[in-house]
């Protein structure tokens, strides 16, 4: 079904609008950003809403390709055709594009709901966070035979690559999927929708985990120390207090020695979500709880503020300090991004965290980014051969399916246990909830049981 001269001209004006719209807008918040002074803290806060304005140039961009590769299934339609079929065609085009316009301008806005009045965000941000896992699904596919057709297209041109294009045309349902655009789209939108609902129900499924991880000259008590880790609730936004709930549950029902909180608790500040955290704080009357900054700890408000918070519900915060726990030198570090929260001696500081750790003890570091490992391998390789293990969160393991191989090949480390340079381990969870979008992937909400022993 081929769009009127007018239309096209319409639609492609629009388009190029979009795309250098969005071009200009990046360019000018590069440049004026410098220009908005802010002092303290709002300076992390700052950082967060340049980001965001980048986010969505980023997203417009992608949105405009998206409508272009998912509109073309009426391109294919049979020109001669009925006028009154032509016409149910037209009239069913219009409404197929204003219902995904209305969908990419949805799952777009999510970003906006985080700065939004209490009462607008309460009548839309789970419809936006839900549109914006939806739209993560389907951006996925619609890139991926953006892809596939452009290369194919390419490689039919040349004798001696079509023929790998024959020979993967004469798998099933492989032809349809490489030359079919409607084929391509039907596989979009149904891949979509399954991989959406699964991991919209799955969000909430708190799997406790357990893993035992040897530890060489361990000095804990007894040879064995058992720890909870949590990590990423991201209160507000998308998790609400039955939520936090659910985790809080989950680590009273295991008897441990200690609970470790590593980084990205909230994501709005004290004022607006104090009641969403407040189960948090039945934590340290089960067992001696301890917290670290995230990254998203310094995008909402002060930090200060969610500090003191935990400190007057004898939530031990580690701010680049130690504590003794059962034998064993229990380290926090700030978040990496620290050092640009605009918080004066606030940064990341391995050797202060550490320095007052006993000789010959065993230490582990809380630090919410495991990029840290890097900053501490060039910076601190003295400091980093004394820690037998490292606890990170942040990566969410991708939190989607489809994002997996992008944050796989962006991130040094993933997920699960590793063997790090000078000899020790690092430990990154996925998170025991989610950030943004409602969805994650199935048994990836978690809590983790670890049992330390010694080798």
């Amino acid at each position: 079904m081929t769009l009127t001269s007018s239309e096209f001209q319409i639609q492609m004006s629009v388009e190029r609008f979009l795309v250098f719209g969005s071009v200009i807008a990046w360019v000018l918040l590069t440049y004026c950003s410098r220009f908005w002074a802010v002092d303290g803290y709002l300076i992390g806060n700052r950082r967060r809403v340049i980001a965001m304005w980048r986010i969505e140039c980023i997203l417009t961009l992608l949105n405009v390709f998206a409508y272009g590769q998912l509109m073309k299934w009426f391109d294919d339609d049979i020109v001669k055709e009925k006028v009154q079929d032509r016409r149910k065609m037209q009239i069913c085009r219009k409404r197929c594009s204003d219902a995904l316009i209305i969908f990419l301008i949805l799952g777009q806005s999510v970003y906006f709901m985080y700065y939004a009045p209490a009462f607008l965000q309460w009548l839309l941000f789970d419809l936006t966070s839900i549109s914006a896992g939806i739209w993560t699904n389907m951006i996925a596919f619609v890139c991926g035979f953006g892809i596939v057709n452009f290369f194919a297209g390419k490689m039919k041109m040349f004798q001696y690559t079509s023929w790998i294009l024959e020979l993967v045309g004469k798998i099933p349902y492989f032809y349809d999927l490489m030359w079919k655009r409607r084929s391509q789209i039907k596989f979009t939108l149904v891949m979509t929708l399954l991989m959406s609902v699964t991991m919209f129900i799955s969000r909430d499924w708190i799997v406790v985990k357990h893993k035992t991880i040897k530890i060489p000259n361990f000095t804990a008590d007894g040879g064995h120390l058992r720890v909870a880790v949590i990590s990423d609730l991201h209160a507000g936004a998308s998790v609400y207090t039955t939520q936090i709930h659910q985790v809080v549950e989950k680590v009273l029902e295991n008897q441990v020695d200690a609970i470790l909180i590593v980084g990205d608790m909230v994501d709005a500040p004290v004022a607006d979500i104090e009641d969403r955290v407040r189960p948090v704080l039945q934590l340290p009357v089960h067992a001696p709880t301890y917290f670290v900054t995230g990254n998203h700890e310094y995008y909402y408000g002060d930090v200060h503020e969610w500090l003191r918070f935990y400190r007057n519900g004898h939530i031990t915060v580690l701010e680049n300090e130690s504590a003794m726990l059962r034998g064993v030198c229990l380290a926090g570090v700030n978040d990496i991004s620290s050092p640009k929260s605009g918080i004066l001696n606030h940064e990341m500081d391995l050797p202060k965290a550490v320095q007052r750790c006993p000789k010959n003890t065993s230490q582990i570091v809380m630090s919410h980014n495991p990029a840290s490992i890097r900053e501490f391998q060039v910076d601190h390789p003295k400091e980093l051969s004394k820690i037998d293990l490292i606890l990170s969160g942040h990566t969410h393991a991708g939190q989607f399916y489809v994002v997996i191989p992008v944050v796989y090949w962006l991130l040094p480390y993933f997920y699960g246990l590793y063997e790090i340079p000078f000899g020790g381990q690092l430990m990154v969870t996925a998170g025991s909830l989610y950030q943004g979008p409602p969805m994650k992937m199935i048994g990836m909400s978690e809590v983790w049981v670890l049992d330390l022993i010694g080798e």
